[in-house]
């Protein structure tokens, strides 16, 4: 390429910057709908340009349009981050509608961008919580010019509570509802929570209970599917690592699991599983009473072991009835066809 062919491209690279800039300033303005429909068909094409800086400078220009049609918006919105970047900083082309179709498709650096303002949405800050990666994410946590929507603060947590820098930078926010603040305060570092107990003048004891409520309801997710050795296995491991306690034992069982409380009276008080389930019977009280004792539970905890081993006692009463009138049905049924 001579040196006139290359003087050739840049100056209609300039040419093209210059109209480009045109362009944006004309449509910016409130023009008549028949001409502005010409300069958007322009747009459109130098929205297309090869060379960004063309296309870098028409977004620029568009970025405080109050109209402009939704295929030339979502071209550009989708464009490389020095395209797109000013124009979603500061764009309110987009309806909430058009948002919601629109952030599941933009890459992490749009979403990014979109994260920074001072102005979103509701649905806008949720879509990003919804579909962004961490970076984007953090960003909008992080952003404390905007408000951070209960439905979106939500999102967050769904999404990366096992994430502590996450739940963390969160914690940190002045505008969390209750709800959330109860949800993360076990999954934050011990210095985010202590400010979370501050900043939200939650009682001690309460963040403590909190805490706890919720490591059990995140044990009892990994339980209740769980077949009896796969419960006894936990059992055993939660002993082995001084995380077995009587309170633990009562609320899982309360839940619903008599394996969980079987398994971990017969480690406590090194007995049979088998032997434990005839004791919860409850046929020979001195052998409860015994059971107890050798399992080292309280005079205070006794009395929800009791109450829980009477409920799984009638709880198996109500299924044996259940057997014994469908058995006579089934056998009925099978008369019938024969």
């Amino acid at each position: 390429m001579d040196l006139n062919a290359v003087t050739l491209i840049d100056t209609v690279q300039i040419e093209k910057i210059v109209l480009a800039k045109r362009v944006g300033q004309f449509l910016v303005s409130e023009q008549a709908e028949e001409e502005r429909a010409t300069v958007e068909n322009v747009a459109r094409v130098l929205a297309q340009d090869v060379s960004p800086q063309v296309r870098e400078v028409l977004a620029f220009e568009l970025r405080k349009c109050k109209v402009l049609a939704h295929d030339l918006a979502e071209k550009i919105a989708r464009d490389v981050e020095m395209v797109s970047g000013p124009f979603l900083g500061e764009t309110n082309v987009f309806t909430d509608q058009e948002w919601m179709r629109l952030i599941p498709a933009l890459e992490e650096h749009a979403l990014m961008t979109l994260a920074r303002r001072s102005d979103l949405s509701e649905t806008v800050s949720t879509a990003v919580a919804t579909y962004g990666k961490e970076r984007s994410v953090t960003t909008l946590v992080r952003n404390d010019r905007a408000e951070l929507p209960e439905k979106a603060s939500g999102k967050v947590v769904d999404r990366f509570s096992d994430n502590v820098r996450m739940m963390d930078h969160l914690s940190a926010r002045a505008d969390l509802p209750l709800n959330v603040v109860e949800r993360i305060v076990n999954k934050v570092s011990s210095h985010c929570r202590d400010l979370l107990v501050s900043q939200y003048a939650i009682d001690q004891e309460v963040a403590g209970q909190i805490a706890e409520d919720n490591k059990i309801d995140a044990l009892w997710d990994q339980l209740k599917n769980a077949s009896a050795p796969q419960i006894h296995a936990f059992v055993t491991d939660l002993r082995n690592d001084r995380r077995l306690t009587h309170l633990l034992v009562v609320e899982i069982a309360d839940r619903g699991s008599r394996a969980f409380m079987e398994s971990a009276l017969a480690l406590e008080a090194g007995l049979p599983v088998g032997r434990i389930r005839e004791i919860l019977t409850l046929e020979d009280p001195s052998a409860f009473v015994r059971l107890m004792q050798m399992a080292n539970v309280s005079k205070t905890m006794a009395p929800r072991f009791l109450k829980l081993a009477k409920r799984f006692i009638g709880e198996a009463k109500v299924e044996e009835e259940h057997e014994v009138k469908v058995v006579p049905r089934a056998e009925k049924a099978e008369g019938a066809a024969a």
